[in-house]
């Protein structure tokens, strides 16, 4: 679907609702480069690294023996959420959302010119983005991360879960964004993907079918989703 991958040294977004694979989408976009001896970043805001490892390796990825051989590095940045609402600093009081950014903005440059990662991953940046009640502020925020992040020079996957309820991030502000959507298929619900945007890549834009199996995401592109309704909706009687 992207002719040979993500463009290199870009921001892309995932997009999703929960149980959609976002992480394991992000999980397994790092594991592919450890593979071929490339260093990873992962940055959690909501799960521990244990929480996170445990849950991999059930889908084929043993990120603790990575970790070991010194390709992965993982900053559990999820104890922002409970930070107090504000922290001194010196004799200078910051607010817990500013403390936040700029704290995982300073870890995310210190250990990507430490480790120099090929590839980074964020999830999901829905966590530090409800922060932000004020569009401009959340706005502002999003580009400062990406700021950071498009320092290090990786390629780097962020994701967002979506509900009726949420904000999105601008997709300007992102170099690439890809949608993970359930379908209603006849009596069953599918998995769908869908690139609807991505610069420097030609790209396939139409959504295809994907499964979450033992060994990650498994992708069908062949599979066109509108004509299998079509031809679900024709074999009904």
């Amino acid at each position: 679907m992207l002719k040979g991958g993500f463009p290199r040294g870009r921001m892309i977004l995932i997009r999703g609702s929960p149980g959609m694979g976002k992480t394991i989408l992000c999980s397994q976009f790092l594991y592919q480069g450890l593979s071929q001896g490339e260093k990873s970043l992962f940055i959690s805001l909501e799960e521990s690294k244990e929480q996170l490892i445990r849950e991999m390796y059930f889908v084929g990825m043993d990120f603790r023996q990575k970790e070991k051989d010194g390709l992965i590095t993982f900053i559990d940045a999820s104890p922002i959420r409970h930070i107090p609402g504000e922290v001194k600093l010196g004799d200078i009081r910051v607010g817990k959302r500013d403390f936040a950014l700029v704290a995982l903005a300073k870890k995310i440059k210190s250990i990507a010119a430490e480790k120099k990662p090929h590839r980074i991953a964020i999830d999901p940046l829905t966590a530090l983005s409800i922060q932000y009640p004020n569009d401009s502020d959340l706005r502002l925020m999003v580009l400062d991360l990406i700021e950071a992040l498009t320092q290090t020079g990786a390629t780097c996957l962020m994701t967002e879960e979506l509900n009726s309820t949420s904000r999105g991030i601008e997709e300007y502000s992102v170099h690439g964004v890809l949608h993970l959507r359930p379908l209603r298929a006849g009596s069953t619900t599918v998995k769908t993907i869908e690139i609807s945007k991505m610069r420097e890549c030609k790209h396939d834009d139409q959504p295809r079918l994907y499964n979450i199996t033992d060994n990650g995401i498994v992708v069908h592109p062949e599979q066109n989703v509108l004509a299998l309704l079509g031809r679900r909706d024709r074999e009904q009687p």
